[in-house]
């Protein structure tokens, strides 16, 4: 034994071959990546399709669905592919395939689906199959049903019909048992439970991209524990007839004979609720007692009523009741067969007789349920003015108490999560609610006029309690967050009876979109209710489902609403198809060697261009638009007509890709590129309308989007970027799309722009995209980029070998069918002589050899004759032979012909690409604008408008609009311009169009750019934001001034100016590059700060004023040109601890005012000043007295200017120009704004007047 292991091993070792790493990796590698380029992601030139696309057509085709043909389970579509010719998994399958059905993503869809297969807002398709447990509560028309009881059959045909998710009734038209599965059960904190697939959908509600309260379908393997499940309770189904009782009669003819029911009624329901709750069976004897009475004579009553002829035995036992004994067999036997089960109190269940009979008699029953184990007891109550209603049932049966959960809910009645009482092992179910116990007396009630009086308390109870358990989740927080007014903030809508009392009130506080979601929720009046256990389960349990003939496939069942798909065959995917049977392509063997499938479909259509397609493979990705079929075979037709027609000509038919999502290609040439080399990049942009709201305000509305763009996705980042103010100009935006199509709304606010507010959106959202083309595909099993040119001729290519191929298969089978007749037409010539031969012939074979050498006829003539039954040899018969071979040897020809004659095939393939046209020819979808996309620079983008820039001492900034400064008279109080805290106040306003260039320059001399815009805008009491968030500064670096430039104009420089009078003149087109961590503005000497820039032209006259009230003029000229970093030279000698506070530059006689930080100030011509030579002591400017304080600044302000005054404590005044005599230039000056007495002045900005003004009509503050 050890000799002969150890031979085989040798041989074993023979085999081994060494290889270097690198070069089995290298080989390796190109195997897998060939595997994938061929076998999976790469489309063939021929049809357009990969390998898993063509499978699926493939097998629908064998599974007969064609157009015409009922549709099929998606499962069972995907089982046939996956077991047959893919086995890759059935996601990747059932994602292709519902991508195939999808008419957003395919310009021509060839899958028809039925159900919910994916949309345009991102949402999942539903699971291919919906598969629950048998002891699920259907509702039908039937009557409510175990699903697993339905059929005993694998499938079988049905005739009823469900409650789909709207409540409406559809018809079920097959059911399926799908077999033994794994499966989760759910159950939601109220008790109701499903069981089901793991891939089972059930319908939840959630929070979308936009935080809008909808439905969604939910796997149940991806259901959580903060899922809330939508649980059907409005309009109930039940049977539209009573059971037939008949069926049920016992059949042991030997029972002694009572009169039995025909047909479930009213009094046998009410026996069987009392019998459910009470009755008891013993040997073989159903026991009922009870202490009520009237109760116990009831049952009594309708036992001897319902079963005529019967004896009961009757007693009285302990506790004052009365007990009676059915025990006739055939009573008793009759009962059970009708669903009461001989059962202890732990079994018991609702009779299925009763579940399937009409909501009158189920009413009976329930009356008598709840009679036998039901109570109804008045609390009193502090919380709920002195008294509540509680109303429960109460059993051993976890069964009975779940069937009974659903049954009530069938009546639109929602009950409690059951308790289970340890000390006895019963379940107690609750009623709770106004609402839901005012609906159990009005449908339902008791019996007894005890039980009955105390549920009539309800009544008297306050209608408006809110429910713990019944409500509405997430909408009172969206409403809310969506409407600041004081109605919606004040009032709950969470509770259906709130949201029904204040509908109408609330309807003229909401947008069209929010009424119509409170309008669905009254009508719907779905019980959402939380997960609150998911358990997998490790035993597998029989699985079912059923088909609805209805566009969603969806059905009521435990009350859960529940979902899936059925698919059949597109009628374009027939094109494809078609002639497959008439050996048009080469066939190969699938994975496992067992089967043929088509290498290639004969696709009478262009799939690849009028579909497109998609793919990323190894090193490599193909990405094809969809075209115009119209346009496509106008192309085809030029090619076929002029083989060496150019790409102009062919683009005058075919212009350009043609999406099915409609909307805009901007520019003509990236499709030029793409078609003329296989790449190219095209511009895609949605089609929008604007609409006129009325008091100035406009809306965009988008009603196309750029091919593959999710729609929730880009409302959700429309609606962040409006909140980020990336875009400025949005009020709000919401999706009003509908079944009617798409329809997004973006309101503007009052005023603004919706061309600007269009570009911006533009620039940052997915309104417009760029679509990459590389027309990679297949040719001969090679991939190869494609120009539009070659994707024609190779398509043409493909149906030429296709025709010419299906002609010899008809050619083949035309002569072998002529061959036949032949020999049928030597018989009939001679059928006296056939008849003879073959009577005389001992056996069939010798007849065969008989008329094989007689008649000189082939082996198949000779079969052909000898099968041809008798009645072929009548006169007529003979007529249709002979005029068939005349047909056929007419068709030979023509073949012959057709393959004799290329020009003939081009003529067949003209003929099916105008046939095509005619069956699915439509108009363009995707509009192709001409002009190139427009680049519009960031500033092109923002909305000129006047803006205030205020930066505090500790470095806070913020933009605000100029309006939020009403403009008062003189010596006002103001307003509070901005949240100020201790240690902290305003050092900075300035004045700027939000498309001018900031300068910041700062205490060390350097220089940072940003554009007005990009500081953020906020309210005038916000606090605004650090600046050290928008520019990069240096450890100990502060702002000293901020300079608003529209451009950096080579003509125009910027004058500088230090608190210690040194000043410089630097072109402006110097600062217009700076870098992100700033640049030298100019070299300050030792403890010197800059104290104020002005943009001139090198012709100014230059004013600078001193803290102690100094100013001195001089010509700008007196100042040369200097670099960037120069130091500068004197502007004004100073005196001790003087400084420079402002700097002033003017192109013409004008008005200065000089402001103290006291709030008083003096407006002074500014002819008034002498002018001097720079470097001088200047002269006195103002008095800087007590009254007055030190100087704050120095501003040109003309009669058509307004100023805004700014102080340390936020304090802001908007006063004009002209209300400010001009005075002489030493004196004391006036007061400008009412100050407290702790306060100071910091700055001030000015601006020319745009509007008169107006006097204080509120209080300043």
């Amino acid at each position: 034994m050890a000799e002969e292991k150890e031979k085989s091993a040798e041989k074993e070792a023979g085999k081994i071959q060494s290889i270097e790493l690198e070069t089995e990796m290298k080989r390796s590698y190109i195997d897998y990546a060939m595997s994938v380029i061929v076998g999976r992601a790469l489309p063939d030139v021929r049809d357009g399709l990969k390998p898993v696309h063509r499978r699926i057509l493939y097998a629908m085709q064998e599974l007969g669905l064609e157009h015409s043909r009922s549709y099929k389970k998606s499962a069972r579509i995907v089982g046939e592919v996956m077991g047959k010719y893919h086995p890759h998994g059935d996601s990747a399958i059932y994602e292709t395939l519902c991508r195939m059905a999808q008419d957003f993503s395919l310009r021509y869809p060839l899958i028809d689906g039925q159900g919910n297969f994916g949309s345009i807002d991102g949402d999942s398709a539903a699971a291919m199959r919906y598969c629950v447990t048998g002891d699920t509560l259907l509702l039908t028309d039937a009557g409510i049903i175990p699903i697993g009881t339905i059929s005993k059959e694998k499938e079988s045909v049905l005739d009823f019909k469900v409650l789909n998710c709207e409540g409406k009734r559809k018809p079920a038209s097959k059911f399926f048992n799908s077999g033994k599965h794994k499966v989760i059960r759910i159950v939601t904190e109220q008790g109701y439970e499903l069981k089901g697939t793991f891939n089972h959908p059930v319908l939840c509600w959630y929070l979308n991209n936009l935080g809008m309260p909808t439905l969604t379908w939910k796997l149940l393997e991806d259901v959580t524990k903060k899922d809330y499940v939508a649980l059907h309770r409005g309009a109930g189904l039940f049977s539209d007839k009573d059971a037939e009782l008949s069926q049920y009669y016992p059949k042991n003819d030997k029972q002694q004979k009572v009169g039995l029911p025909g047909k479930m009624n009213s009094d046998l329901a009410f026996l069987l609720g009392a019998l459910v709750s009470e009755g008891s069976f013993h040997q073989k004897q159903i026991i009922f007692n009870n202490k009520d009475l009237d109760f116990y004579r009831k049952i009594k009553s309708i036992v001897e009523q319902q079963f005529g002829g019967v004896k009961l035995y009757e007693r009285k036992i302990k506790g004052g009741c009365l007990e009676f004994s059915l025990y006739h067999q055939r009573a008793v036997e009759f009962l059970i067969n009708v669903g009461l089960k001989a059962v202890r109190s732990e079994g018991k269940a609702i009779p299925f007789s009763v579940l399937r009979s009409k909501k009158e008699t189920i009413k009976s029953f329930l009356k008598g349920l709840f009679e036998g184990d039901g109570s109804v007891v008045v609390h009193k109550d502090k919380r709920h003015g002195g008294r509540s209603v509680e109303l429960t049932y109460t059993s051993k049966s976890e069964r009975l108490i779940k069937e009974l959960k659903i049954l009530l809910l069938n009546f639109g009645i929602t009950s409690t999560l059951p308790y289970r009482d340890k000390r006895n092992g019963c379940y107690k179910l609750s009623l709770t609610g106004v609402e839901n116990i005012k609906k159990f007396k009005e449908e339902i009630g008791f019996f007894s006029e005890k039980k009955q009086s105390r549920l009539l308390e309800v009544d008297s109870l306050n209608e408006n309690r809110m429910s713990k358990t019944d409500f509405i989740p997430f909408l009172s927080e969206y409403l809310r967050e969506n409407y600041p007014g004081e109605f919606v903030q004040k009032h709950n809508f969470d509770r259906y009876n709130n949201l029904e009392k204040h509908k109408d009130e609330l309807t003229s506080h909401l947008r069209p979109a929010d009424n119509n979601l409170v309008a669905w929720l009254l009508k719907n009046r779905f019980f959402f209710n939380r997960v609150n256990q998911i358990e997998r389960l490790e035993k597998e349990e029989f699985v079912y489902s059923i088909k609805v003939e209805n566009a969603c496939h969806s059905f009521v069942a435990n009350g859960f609403i529940n979902h899936n798909t059925e698919a059949r065959l597109a009628s374009v995917a027939g094109e494809l198809l078609y002639d497959l049977e008439k050996e048009t392509v080469n066939w190969q063997p699938n994975f496992d060697e067992t089967l043929q499938e088509p290498a290639v479909l004969p696709s009478k259509i262009p799939n690849l261009l009028i579909n497109g397609s998609t793919g990323i493979a190894v090193g490599m990705a193909t990405n094809i638009p969809p075209h115009n079929l119209t346009e496509v075979v106008q192309a085809l037709i030029l090619t076929i007509e002029n083989p060496n027609v150019t790409l102009e000509e062919i683009m005058e038919v075919l212009p350009g890709p043609d999406f099915p999502s409609g909307g805009y290609i901007l520019g003509r040439r990236g499709i030029d590129s793409a078609y003329r080399t296989g790449h190219g990049i095209i511009i895609l942009q949605a089609h929008t309308d604007i609409e006129d709201m009325g008091h100035n305000r406009q809306a965009i509305v988008v009603t196309q989007l750029p091919y593959e763009i999710n729609k929730a996705n880009l409302v959700a980042d429309i609606a962040r970027l409006a909140e980020d103010k990336v875009v400025v100009g949005i009020s709000t935006v919401r999706d009003e799309s509908d079944k009617d199509g798409i329809r997004v709304m973006i309101e503007l606010k009052a005023g603004e722009d919706p061309d600007l507010v269009l570009n911006q959106l533009y620039k940052h959202s997915s309104l417009r995209t760029s679509y990459g083309i590389n027309t990679l595909a297949l040719v001969e099993g090679r991939p190869r980029i494609l120009t539009l040119q070659e994707l024609l001729t190779e398509f043409l290519s493909h149906r030429r070998n296709i025709i010419v191929r299906r002609t010899r298969y008809d050619l083949k089978k035309a002569q072998e069918r002529l061959h036949i007749l032949e020999g049928y037409l030597i018989a009939l010539a001679n059928i006296d002589k056939v008849i003879k031969l073959i009577r005389s012939s001992a056996s069939l074979l010798e007849a065969k050899e008989g008329l094989q050498e007689k008649f000189k006829l082939s082996e198949k003539q000779a079969d052909a004759v000898l099968a041809m039954p008798l009645s072929r040899l009548t006169g007529l018969e003979q007529g249709k032979i002979r005029d068939e071979s005349a047909d056929l040897n007419k068709k030979i020809v023509e073949y012959e012909a057709i393959l004799a004659s290329p020009g003939k095939v081009n003529g067949i393939i003209k003929s099916e690409l105008n046939d095509l046209v005619k069956r699915y020819g439509d108009e363009r979808r995707t509009q192709i604008i001409a002009s190139e996309v427009m680049e519009f620079s960031e500033i092109d983008l923002i909305k000129p408008e006047d803006t205030v820039i205020t930066l505090s001492a500790t470095g806070y900034i913020k933009r605000l609009p100029l309006d939020t400064y009403r403009r008062q008279r003189r010596g006002g109080r103001g307003v509070l311009a901005g949240a100020s805290k201790e240690n902290d106040y305003l050092k900075e306003m300035v004045l700027a169009n939000t498309r001018d260039y900031l300068l910041f320059f700062t205490n060390l001399g350097r220089v940072y750019w940003l554009l007005a815009y990009q500081v953020p805008e906020q309210s005038r009491q916000a606090k605004g934001r650090p600046i050290i968030n928008l520019l990069r500064l240096l450890e100990g670096e502060s702002i000293t001034a901020i300079v608003p430039v529209p451009d950096f104009s080579a003509e125009k420089f910027l004058f500088l100016a230090t608190e210690k009078g040194v000043v410089k003149k630097t072109r402006l087109s110097a600062y217009s590059h700076p870098r992100a961590g700033g640049i030298i503005a100019l070299t300050l000497r030792e403890k010197d700060y800059l104290a104020g820039v002005r943009v001139t032209t090198g012709e100014h006259k230059i004013f600078l004023t001193t803290r102690n009230g100094m100013a001195i003029c001089f010509p700008e000229s007196n100042v040369r040109t200097m670099g960037r970093i120069a130091s500068g030279v004197h502007g004004i000698r100073l005196k001790g601890s003087d400084m420079v506070v402002g700097v002033e530059a003017l192109s013409e006689p004008s008005p200065l005012l000089t402001v103290c930080e006291r709030g008083y100030g003096k407006r002074t011509r500014s002819d008034s000043y002498r002018v001097q030579k720079r470097a001088g002591m200047g002269i006195i400017d103002i008095k800087t007295d007590k009254r007055n304080g030190k100087v704050v600044t120095m501003r040109m302000v003309k009669d058509t200017d307004e100023m805004l005054i700014l102080s340390q404590k936020g304090q802001a005044i908007r006063i004009s120009g002209a209300g400010i005599r001009c005075i002489g230039r030493n004196t004391k000056g006036v007061k400008l704004i009412n100050i407290l007495p702790d306060d100071r002045i910091t700055d001030i900005i000015v601006n020319e007047i745009t509007e008169e003004v107006v006097g204080d009509k509120e209080k300043d503050t």
